[in-house]
């Protein structure tokens, strides 16, 4: 039953992932001539990270955006790599 648990989880994180790095490739593309105003917002989901962001600034949201997706990325190998260890143990699927 474990092995449910941690491949649901492993689609919970590429979920994440891409969703990571899709707000990531937003943020690259805002332009200073996209932006009125002090900055702009920025939101991940239903969450608001920051409601005025420079223009200066919007790249490193963008770069941290990326970091994030390549670790939940990096965990959601982890979780595959352990969930097909454990079935393996257990004999569910052949591994040799």
């Amino acid at each position: 039953m474990k092995t449910i648990y941690r491949w649901s989880i492993f689609v919970f994180l590429i979920v994440v992932t891409i969703l990571l790095f899709s707000k990531g490739m937003d943020l690259r593309s805002i332009g200073a001539e996209d932006v009125d105003g002090d900055g702009i917002g920025v939101y991940f989901l239903v969450f608001e990270i920051n409601d005025r962001v420079p223009t200066q600034s919007i790249p490193t949201y963008a770069y941290g955006f990326f970091v994030a997706s390549i670790i939940t990325a990096l965990a959601a190998i982890f979780t595959a790599i352990a969930a097909i260890y454990v079935a393996g143990k257990k004999g569910i699927i052949n591994t040799q």
